[in-house]
């Protein structure tokens, strides 16, 4: 994923999060009615609560596509690429960056 892609979708999450703000602060926001329970394991319930809270949200179509290249790589592929991220070295460190933003 090219860096300009990234920043769009960086760029969509605080559209999304700064839209959500200010519907809440003109006293707009969605109330979504509890998820109930029944028929429903544990693990989908509380998937189907967080939705309902926005705080998660379905893979776009790119993140499905994403997703299934990964999952058709070879176990020695998923490893390689493992191991190079984690060699990967953020020079100035995140945390300088932080700071030198502020």
């Amino acid at each position: 994923m090219s860096v300009a892609e990234i920043e769009l979708i960086h760029l969509k999450t605080r559209v999304d999060w700064l839209e959500q703000a200010v519907r809440e602060l003109r006293g707009e926001s969605q109330t979504v009615p509890a998820v109930e329970g029944e028929g429903l394991s544990e693990r989908e319930w509380l998937l189907a609560e967080l939705k309902r809270q926005g705080l998660i949200r379905d893979p776009t179509p790119k993140e499905r596509a994403l997703a299934a290249e990964w999952d058709a790589l070879s176990g020695e592929e998923k490893q390689a690429h493992i191991e190079h991220m984690r060699s990967l070295k953020l020079e100035p460190l995140l945390s300088e960056m932080i700071i030198q933003n502020r």
